[in-house]
């Protein structure tokens, strides 16, 4: 009996799963087809759907953090911050209780309501024209969505108290912020960021390329209600913050200068003051000072006065001065206003004589008991009056008979080589805008007259920065006396100089003196400050100063300077505010390691000053100069000197 076959019945559910694997397939087929045609229409839309696409796609900008600028210890001089600005959308602010709202966010605001509402009544009735004349021509309307209500940013406290109004159409815009501190002389060197972001002025400007930050993107894609939907792949690029510029300003520095500037000029009822202070070693600008007071006795120069001569106390007192261009960004007189150095310039003239070999230092002049007459018949005179003197004592008594002789050794080009090799009649390149390149009478013009002015310090005009960059090379010791230094705002790193080269060790490019000449000036003038500190314990009753000093004082009249648009000198005139001073002293220290340089100027000083004959730069600048380096050099941990030895000799004025 054979045996039949019978087919075997499929498995319960087997058809099922099969349909279900189908369907499972044939769905994903549709979403890879759905997902390849959404990224073929991202890569390459139809020619039509283009104009749709651009409306739903949105980009925010993620603006890079720009960089902190610190001082040279790390503390921020300024740094950015996220503050707010108030505009209205006037397509979303709402007609109903309109006038009320604009109240009430005016109020907020602290601004005047009608303004406000006209402000914005004007953009709506604006945009309500744009929309008729876009149904006219079938355009789309040109509507204006922003109307700023505060062009600066508001504080915290004005902006929770405009959230809490919660007014449709209000909105809040998040912007960056420039703060500064350090006060106004650190502001004016900080400088200022522009609305764009941009460094227009100080370090802000010279270092904007390494402070800016780079700005990131956002990109999304929005519904036809202008709500996001989802972000593409790689549509968010992160920004980059800017590098942060370390100045060479110390914060606590610039105070200790700010304090005493400012009691100097009060003490000396002057219009103003300058200061200014070099590391010896970097050439780095540790802080700068600049000082301006409103006196009710002052009246400006009608420039058709001639100032008499003889104008004594009983003249008018006149503004010396000059008013800013622009009150908003005021100048930095210690690099743009040049001034007549007077008797501080000896310090180079002697310099540069004793290095050319033309006196000796125990070499003894005739200096006419205080008065003398030059062979071309210009009288000269001292104010300390002796018979005969060395060239130790012409620079420490200040003596102009002495220094015309000694200088009058020199050739013309001589002379003027020495004045301009000192960094005079040429930027510093600081870097900062606005510097003056200051005024060396040309060559061609040198005279018998322009050498003996340059001697003791006029017909020379220069920065208060030239001046403690000239000074420098005589203040400093060691391997770099003698060297004038680069003058930076970067701060450097512990143990650098301004003439490292890229080896490390120090170039010659900057030589102005012989080591051994540098020596003896700074040796020499240790007499000045010996005297000033016995003067200043005598007026003030100051005393036990704990590091030893040497510079130099100085007292110039004020030029008239350039006269104003329209306007010319009168016939008559020599030039100048007669009875009315610049007073100056310079000063390095300690003696024995010298570490800063530090110039102070006075301007004008009070006329019961100059009755008192105590205007000159020994009385008014000395003293604040003095307790400015006492201070600073305490402050950065210098050791005190040992109890200052010296002969005593020094000058009245100068």
């Amino acid at each position: 009996m054979s045996k039949s076959t019978r087919a075997t019945p499929a498995r319960p559910g087997a058809i099922t799963d099969r349909w279900a694997l189908f369907v499972v397939v044939m769905m994903s087929l549709v979403l890879l087809g759905l997902v390849a045609r959404v990224a073929q229409l991202q890569a390459a839309p139809p020619e039509g759907l283009v104009p749709f696409l651009s409306d739903r796609q949105s980009r925010a900008d993620l603006p890079g953090r720009r960089g902190d600028v610190l001082d040279r210890r790390g503390r921020v001089l300024a740094a950015t911050r996220f503050g707010v600005r108030v505009f209205v959308d006037p397509e979303e602010f709402a007609v109903k209780d309109k006038e009320l709202n604009l109240e009430r966010l005016a109020r907020v605001l602290g601004q005047d309501r009608e303004a406000v509402q006209a402000k914005v009544s004007a953009a709506m009735i604006a945009n309500e024209k744009a929309k008729e004349q876009a149904q006219s021509t079938g355009e789309k309307p040109r509507l204006d969505r922003v109307i700023f209500l505060t062009p600066d940013v508001i504080d915290e406290a004005t902006e929770q108290a405009v959230r809490d109004l919660r007014l449709r159409g209000v909105h809040l815009e998040r912007r960056e912020v420039r703060s500064v501190v350090g006060g106004p002389i650190a502001e004016r060197l900080v400088g200022v960021v522009g609305f764009e972001g941009a460094g227009l002025t100080g370090a802000e400007a010279r270092y904007d390329e390494k402070l800016q930050g780079e700005d990131g993107e956002f990109r999304f894609v929005r519904d036809s209600r202008g709500r996001p939907l989802w972000v593409p792949l790689g549509g968010v690029t992160p920004p980059s913050a800017g590098r942060d510029v370390r100045l060479s300003f110390d914060l606590e520095i610039q105070r200790i200068l700010d304090e005493e500037v400012n009691r100097g000029v009060i003490d000396a009822d002057a219009q103003g003051g300058r200061g200014v202070i070099l590391d010896l070693a970097t050439g780095e600008v540790l802080a700068m000072s600049d000082v301006r007071r409103t006196l009710p006795d002052v009246v400006e120069y009608d420039w058709l006065t001639v100032i008499p001569k003889d104008k004594g106390l009983g003249g008018p007192r006149y503004l010396t001065i000059k008013p800013d261009e622009n009150a908003s960004n005021p100048r930095n007189r210690v690099v743009e206003d040049v001034y007549e150095p007077g008797s501080t310039f000896k310090s180079f003239m002697w310099a540069a004589a004793l290095e050319a070999g033309v006196v000796r230092l125990d070499e003894v002049f005739d200096t006419g008991g205080g008065r003398w007459t030059t062979p071309y018949g210009r009288p000269i005179a001292d104010v300390v009056r002796r018979g005969t003197q060395n060239w130790r004592e012409v620079l420490v008594n200040s003596s102009n008979i002495g220094m015309v002789k000694g200088t009058s050794r020199l050739t013309f080009e001589q002379m003027r080589n020495a004045v301009t090799k000192f960094g005079f009649g040429s930027r510093t390149g600081i870097g900062l805008g606005g510097e003056t390149a200051g005024i060396v009478t040309p060559m061609s013009r040198w005279t018998k007259y322009t050498q003996t002015s340059v001697a003791i310090g006029h017909e020379v005009a220069v920065t208060p920065i030239q001046m403690v960059r000239a000074f420098a090379a005589v203040a400093r010791g060691g391997e770099l006396a003698g060297l004038l230094p680069d003058v930076t705002l970067l701060a450097k790193d512990p143990g650098a100089t301004s003439e490292a080269g890229a080896n490390g060790k120090i170039t010659l490019l900057h030589r102005v003196l012989r080591a051994d000449t540098a020596a003896a000036t700074r040796e020499t003038l240790r007499g000045v400050t010996h005297k000033m500190d016995e003067n200043l314990k005598k007026a003030t009753g100051e005393e036990g100063w704990r590091y030893e000093l040497f510079g130099k004082s100085g007292t110039a009249e004020i030029p008239l300077g350039e006269p104003p648009k329209g306007k010319r000198r009168p016939r008559g005139s020599d030039g100048y505010f007669k009875g009315q001073y610049n007073s100056s002293f310079i000063a390095a220290g300690p003696f024995e390691q010298p570490k800063l340089v530090c110039l102070v100027i006075i301007d004008d000083p009070g006329p019961e000053r100059i009755a008192r004959k105590q205007h000159y730069g020994s009385w008014v600048a000395g003293p604040v100069v003095r307790r400015v380096m006492d201070r600073s050099l305490a402050y950065l941990g210098v050791p005190a000197s040992a109890k200052p030895t010296g002969d005593g000799v020094g000058h009245e004025g100068d």
